[in-house]
């Protein structure tokens, strides 16, 4: 899944959970069933050496800035609009660990980086991965950044 659904999973968990000893772990958890949701990311059916070059290192950082972007706003929101400092501090917390393990898995992708546990979390990543072709592995996207946007 695209990073930036992934963000808006973990803002809706923060508002609707509002203990953050819960919330926060929830949105790690939902990271990995997100991932099982048939989808299509930059790197559906691609080689390592097909992530490194051309228009995907671009577009995975572009979703990573829109994903900060919107975490960012939220979180603001929460705080200045809502005046809710629990709020935006759930919704940053749970933004930062609804992308924890893709943002773990970076280094291993990007360069020769070798860590026994980041491997192991990209195995577990490769395993679980439910692909879709395009465009229904994008619409299925939109329709849970729409469902997160209807709780939040």
């Amino acid at each position: 899944m695209l990073l930036t659904p992934h963000v808006f999973v973990g803002m809706a968990i923060a508002k609707a959970v509002p203990n953050p000893l819960i919330a926060v772990p929830l949105s790690l958890i939902m990271h990995f069933l997100g991932d099982k949701f048939p989808h299509w990311d930059f790197y559906s059916n691609t080689s390592k050496e097909e992530r490194l070059k051309g228009w995907r290192p671009v577009a995975v950082m572009a979703d990573f800035g829109l994903g900060i972007a919107v975490g960012l706003t939220f979180t603001l929101y929460a705080l200045w609009v809502k005046n809710d400092p629990s709020l935006a501090i759930r919704t940053f917390l749970c933004g930062i660990a609804s992308v924890l393990p893709d943002a773990l898995e970076a280094p291993h992708i990007f360069t020769n980086t070798k860590y026994k546990f980041i491997e192991k979390l990209t195995e577990i990543q490769r395993r679980i991965q439910t692909q879709a072709p395009l465009p229904w592995g994008i619409l299925t996207q939109v329709v849970v950044v729409a469902l997160c946007l209807l709780l939040i």
